[in-house]
């Protein structure tokens, strides 16, 4: 499994450092007990604001699937929600280290707050928003386990007609339970750091870019995600992730359609 690792570079060498994540990103090991699902980034700036994001995840043996959406009730307040399918198929299994076929899903909702902190009046706006949310799931693989997440997310979003660009701070709580070891014998579980995973709540810091592009209603979507841990963690997780989607924002499209 690798490591990465990051050191204060100049910002031309910070670039290079990017690229050179997604790299290893798309070539390393894929099989993980938490892989992070993408920050749902709704960017919302008014009432009845509403979208939908659909994004995948398909590097080499590991393939996951995301579904989010958000909407505004009322002016500074934003409803969230999603769901994430995951799944690794191996060619070469290797049971006694880990590496077997997995599948896992999560399902979560949120609600909280966003403030347009600019907006020259010309669709250029700068945008503060945090959510706070609970999700559940499951997890199947060479052990099994039930969780639950908890999060905030705090962040801010630069918002054009054709460009968007958030940067979001989410800090993640995962409790594991209903461990089942599926055969694996205690010196398994040991090798593979599973020892305790259920006796306490495990946190993440996961920041994260995300970079959209296209007409107002339809954009492409890109986003990256790191994962830190806040505490000792002794079994594998997925250090980023990055994932390639489009984004719909439903009101700019039921207003460019009475538009017509």
């Amino acid at each position: 499994m690798k490591k990465l690792t990051t050191a204060r570079l100049p910002l031309k060498a910070g670039v290079y450092g990017i690229l050179g994540l997604w790299l290893t990103v798309l070539s390393s090991c894929s099989r993980y007990y938490y892989q992070a699902n993408p920050v749902n980034a709704p960017m919302l700036s008014k009432q009845h604001d509403a979208n939908v994001t659909a994004s995948v995840d398909d590097w080499s043996e590991s393939r996951a699937f995301n579904l989010q959406a958000a909407y505004s009730p009322v002016n500074y307040v934003g409803i969230i929600g999603g769901w994430s399918n995951f799944n690794y198929r191996t060619t070469s299994p290797e049971p006694e280290k880990g590496d077997v076929n997995a599948h896992a899903r999560l399902l979560e909702i949120g609600a909280g707050g966003y403030y347009p902190v600019f907006n020259n009046g010309r669709g250029l706006e700068l945008i503060a928003d945090t959510y706070v949310g609970y999700g559940g799931g499951a997890l199947n693989s060479d052990v099994n386990m039930d969780f639950s997440r908890t999060f905030i997310q705090p962040g801010f979003n630069l918002s054009t007609p054709y460009f968007d660009a958030g940067v979001h701070a989410r800090f993640s709580g995962i409790k594991y339970r209903n461990f089942d070891s599926n055969g694996r014998d205690e010196e398994y579980i040991r090798r593979q750091g599973l020892e305790g995973i259920t006796d306490t709540r495990h946190y993440f810091f996961e920041p994260t870019l995300t970079l959209r592009g296209g007409y107002k209603f339809v954009k492409l979507q890109a986003q990256l995600v790191g994962v830190v841990p806040l505490g000792q963690v002794d079994w594998h997780y997925n250090e980023s992730q990055f994932t390639l989607g489009l984004y719909f924002s439903i009101d700019d499209l039921m207003d460019f359609v009475r538009s017509r």
